[in-house]
């Protein structure tokens, strides 16, 4: 299979998100929006549905102190292997 991020993907993100029991809900800006999904005391917010999932699947996964955990900093330490690995 491959994926890519794109409009045709967003109804399934959103499916999945209201799978998981969350409301959603849209957020007007002055010339934007962004997408809201609400369930018991958690509120995540993002710019579009995938993202939105992405931070659901990350609160899922670390809870409240997610901002706390020690994880690797695998953004870094990809982005330097690929342009070390290609110079």
């Amino acid at each position: 299979m491959k994926m890519a991020d794109a409009v045709n993907t967003y109804n399934y993100a959103l499916n999945i998100i209201k799978e998981l029991g969350f409301s959603i809900s849209i957020l007007d800006h002055e010339e934007s929006f962004d997408w809201e999904a609400k369930k018991e005391s958690n509120t995540f917010i993002a710019s579009d549905p995938l993202r939105l999932l992405g931070l659901i699947l990350i609160g899922t996964e670390y809870g409240e102190e997610w901002n706390g955990m020690n994880i690797p900093n695998h953004y870094d330490l990809i982005l330097k292997e690929h342009y070390n690995d290609n110079t």
